[in-house]
């Protein structure tokens, strides 16, 4: 399976976008991690997800870190988009 980080084109330009549809925790969380480590303090993360368990566990490990999530909702289609801001690593 091919889990890119995408500058995003659909939202803001300074989103990046991750989509881990067909993945499942603690995977989820793991490609969300080692996605936010190329990231620059400040930056957003926009993370696709179709496994609803790994909403809630994105958010909190995501807060745990120190860093912010803005939004996270049921897109469509059984999908849930988290958008998170890097805080300082």
């Amino acid at each position: 399976m091919d889990v890119a980080l995408r500058k995003g084109v659909e939202h803001q330009s300074d989103d990046h976008q991750l989509d881990l549809c067909g993945l499942l925790c603690p995977l989820t969380w793991a490609r969300t991690r080692q996605a936010l480590s190329t990231l620059a303090e400040g930056d957003l993360l926009r993370v696709i997800v179709d496994h609803r368990p790994a909403v809630p566990d994105i958010n909190r490990n995501a807060e745990e870190l120190g860093h912010e999530v803005v939004s996270s909702r049921e897109a469509a289609n059984g999908a849930w988009e988290i958008r998170i801001r890097l805080g300082h690593a």
